[in-house]
């Protein structure tokens, strides 16, 4: 407890950061999104294809104010956890639980491996109370990297924090999703790594290429940064190079579990094309999405999109460690390839850098205020559409 405490320590001037930066806006967040999930119900037109959860009074448990945190993907983690993988009849055209990683539903799970019977609804609380916990330990890890490992103010630090909290889809932090976990151990890799400690970058690289098909980025900018660590000269490299071979490691691991369950030696890559392959002409046509009349979800996250690219770009062609830049610009692309723009917000909400550069750039007045009273009203939308059963990423 006193390494936690020491590892967390900041200037005087910084005492009460963790209430000011993290923890009120976190619970003022939290309360808001309650409010309008008890407003939004039964006020609004629920989506009309999925009238069955309406006349159903819930998704996956009758607790509201837990049920609404678990929406879509949230069944396929739920499936996992319940039942383990269970492959479809034709994994290439019909959906299965098998094009989702098992790091968090295993996590979730973990109390019920005691011999215990517990009730879903009881797995779901716990999911969601994970997804709060863990995302609050990110929140600090990412404070204190603002603060000591890049040297900016503490003010930018909030700053950064605050957008995040606000950014329209990060209700996915509190929901039972593997977003929070896909950020803490991102966060905790690159703290670990700026400190030297390979040993710990390696476990945190291997588990986050558990948590999501994305976790391939993180591990490519985390071996980037051992490279810079170690000046891009191979007379450098050391033994402790070794732990990045944890990631492969597992992700064969899983592949092979995959393999058992199914009888598929791909199983993982046939099931993806029943969700969406990768759409490469995105590329070259990225503003199809604008066309059309009116405004929706995906118009919005087009234009968000652009903007974290140009911030990419900016961060990898400015901050003296690239890892950086090579993270969040490699997770953009990663999002633009797929070319639905259906989960497109998710990908961004993890990218902690760009969170950071906003933090630092937009200081205290009416582009911050601007920007912070946008993020709140699209969140606003957002969440409401997302209790109504809507897609909004």
């Amino acid at each position: 407890m006193q390494r936690l405490r020491q590892f967390f320590e900041l200037p005087q001037a910084l005492r009460n950061w963790f209430w000011n930066a993290i923890l009120f806006p976190f619970l003022l967040t939290r309360g808001i999104w309650i409010f309008i999930a008890y407003f939004a119900t039964n006020n609004f037109q629920p989506n009309p294809s999925y009238v069955r959860y309406v006349k159903q009074g819930y998704f996956l448990t009758r607790i509201f104010p837990i049920d609404i945190f678990a929406r879509w993907d949230s069944k396929w983690y739920f499936s996992i956890l319940k039942s383990g993988y269970q492959p479809s009849p034709d994994l290439r055209t019909v959906y299965s639980n098998l094009a989702f990683f098992p790091l968090y539903p295993y996590l979730v799970k973990s109390v019920g491996w005691l011999g215990l019977q517990l009730p879903d609804g009881f797995y779901i609380f716990l999911g969601v109370i994970l997804s709060n916990l863990l995302f609050l330990a990110s929140a600090a890890l990412l404070y204190r990297m603002i603060v000591i490992s890049l040297g900016f103010d503490g003010e930018s630090a909030q700053r950064a924090s605050i957008l995040l909290m606000l950014f329209p889809v990060s209700f996915f932090f509190s929901a039972f999703y593997p977003e929070s976990l896909f950020l803490f151990l991102t966060v905790l890799g690159f703290t670990f790594a700026l400190e030297e400690n390979w040993a710990w970058t390696g476990i945190c690289a291997g588990l986050v290429m558990l948590t999501k098909p994305t976790g391939v980025v993180p591990v490519i900018a985390l071996a980037w940064l051992y490279m810079e660590k170690k000046q891009w000269k191979l007379q450098n490299i050391r033994f402790s190079v070794l732990w990045f071979l944890l990631p492969p490691v597992m992700l064969l691991l899983h592949f092979y579990d995959l393999y058992l369950v199914s009888g598929h030696p791909l199983a993982f890559l046939d099931t993806m094309q029943a969700w969406g392959g990768i759409q490469p002409a995105t590329y070259w046509n990225p503003f199809q999405n604008l066309a059309g009349p009116g405004l929706d979800v995906f118009k919005i996250d087009l234009v968000v999109t652009l903007l974290f690219l140009a911030g990419s770009v900016y961060i990898l062609w400015k901050w003296p460690v690239k890892a950086y830049g090579v993270y969040s610009l490699l997770m953009v692309l990663l999002a633009l390839s797929e070319g639905l723009l259906v989960s497109i917000s998710r990908y961004l909400l993890v990218l902690f850098p760009i969170f950071i550069m906003f933090g630092d750039k937009l200081k205290r007045g009416k582009w911050f205020d601007l920007t912070a009273a946008s993020f709140l009203a699209l969140q606003v939308i957002y969440f409401a559409g997302w209790v109504n059963y809507y897609w909004i990423a």
